[in-house]
């Protein structure tokens, strides 16, 4: 059985507004996270000033040993 072209448009409309609706809460949780990724970051430095904690680590990239040995290709 065949749907209408009405039928599908019908469906078409209903979707569109479930993938609005998805977009919008998506778009809510990302300002959200963002939200909390300024306040952690100030914490954060809170933390260091106050407190003399040291928190973030600061790490130097090593090359591991591979990449070391391995000649560059020219």
């Amino acid at each position: 059985m065949s749907k209408t072209p009405e039928q599908r448009i019908l469906e078409l409309e209903v979707k569109v507004k479930l993938l609005e609706k998805q977009k919008v809460r998506a778009e809510h949780l990302a300002e959200r996270a963002d939200k909390k990724v300024i306040i952690f970051d100030m914490l954060v430095d809170m933390a260091k000033r106050e407190y003399d904690i040291q928190i973030r680590k600061n790490y130097t990239p090593r090359l591991s040993i591979n990449t070391e040995s391995k000649p560059k290709k020219q």
